[in-house]
């Protein structure tokens, strides 16, 4: 629940949107809050206002898109060089507004591109977004202990950026994919989170799976783009157009996105066919959507992430998956390698090959992993 806040250095905000009924939402909940928030539902005209350069932060509503919504952004930046630009959705607008006007960033990016020793451009492009997939997945593993050894899996923002990005440990797809889009929000890319069905492993008869799969939806110059780095050892390694339908490459192989109904269904290219990994909806989710399918997943007793030891990593020219005491490692022209470990070896391929610091209340887990051989 958002709370009342004294604003003492900055307090006025302007809201650009299209829909009236929600514009009058919003500013009405922000001006209860003490906020000075004025709506703009003309947003070809926002920044010929003229109060244009007075507002501290000015909030993009998704419904802004593509030209437009780069103009607006170098239009208030020009107005107003120390101007806060966001972007929101319709729910998390208060909430987004509030942490910007307290002063408080997405994520430290500095801190982010460090952690994944990333140098390159900072602008929202196709390039830029190509090869932060590749550096997240090389650098950040996927991994799932906390849930399997009971301990529980924060997904909010402060406890994401303190075990990924602090700890260098990794995560599931909740955390990865939830602190990509902050990164990608960060750099003023168009993202929004998306929920999907995972069909990995799915056998004839097997009932659906309930939605849990966190991934996103980047939209580049009014083209779309799939992008994930939470998907374990079958993640992408490259963005995916969504409506393209023939096969495209990636570092790690092929993959193609196809219409399945009112869903996209995402595929990759195995044994010269196609295995379906997850079908997905484009309807947007905020964060709080995660929040129940996160808990469902780490602490379920028959969830998937309970039971097993599970860590991936996508490094140049192969893919290295941990499941159990079986360690697998792939190669882009198809070969493949498998090694049963004990639990000493365990612990070094967690640290030489996932570059994760092992704990020491992993070792049950590690143990019975190895008792499973």
């Amino acid at each position: 629940m958002l709370e009342r806040t004294n604003m003492t250095r900055l307090r006025r905000v302007l809201l650009i949107g299209r829909s009236h009924r929600v514009m009058q939402d919003l500013v009405a909940e922000l001006r209860a809050l003490g906020v000075e928030a004025e709506g703009e539902t003309d947003p070809d005209r926002a920044a010929d206002r003229p109060d244009a350069g007075a507002f501290d932060v000015v909030a993009l509503g998704r419904g802004v898109t593509g030209e437009t919504r780069k103009a607006l952004r170098k239009a208030f930046a020009w107005i107003r060089p120390d101007v806060r630009l966001i972007d929101v959705a319709i729910r998390e607008a208060p909430g987004e507004t509030l942490r910007a006007l307290e002063g408080r960033d997405l994520v430290d990016l500095d801190a982010y591109f460090a952690r994944i020793g990333y140098r390159g451009p900072r602008d929202a492009t196709t390039g830029t977004l190509r090869a932060l997939v590749l550096a997240h997945l090389d650098a950040i593993p996927f991994e799932s202990i906390d849930a399997a050894i009971g301990r529980g899996v924060d997904i909010s923002p402060e406890g994401v950026d303190a075990k990924l990005i602090g700890a260098h440990r990794g995560g599931y797809c909740y955390e990865q994919n939830g602190l990509f889009k902050r990164v990608l929000r960060a750099l003023g890319f168009e993202v929004d989170g998306l929920l999907a069905r995972v069909r990995l492993n799915a056998r004839p008869g097997d009932q659906p799976m309930a939605r849990s799969h966190m991934t996103l939806k980047v939209t580049i110059e009014g083209e779309e783009w799939l992008a994930d780095v939470g998907f374990g050892g079958a993640t992408p390694t490259a963005p995916l157009r969504f409506d393209d339908e023939a096969p495209q490459p990636t570092p790690h192989g092929r993959y193609r996105v196809t219409r399945f109904g009112p869903l996209k269904l995402l595929e990759a290219e195995s044994d010269g066919g196609w295995a379906p990994l997850y079908e997905v909806s484009d309807e947007p989710q905020i964060d709080v959507d995660y929040e129940p399918a996160n808990w469902l997943t780490s602490t379920h007793p028959g969830s998937f992430f309970r039971r097993e030891l599970v860590a991936a990593r996508a490094a140049p020219g192969a893919r290295y998956a941990l499941y159990g005491a079986r360690l697998t490692t792939r190669w882009p022209d198809g070969r493949s390698e498998q090694r049963m470990l004990s639990a000493d070896e365990i612990e070094r391929a967690l640290t030489e090959t996932f570059g994760l610091a092992v704990q020491p209340d992993w070792r049950p887990l590690i143990e019975q992993a190895a008792a499973r051989v």
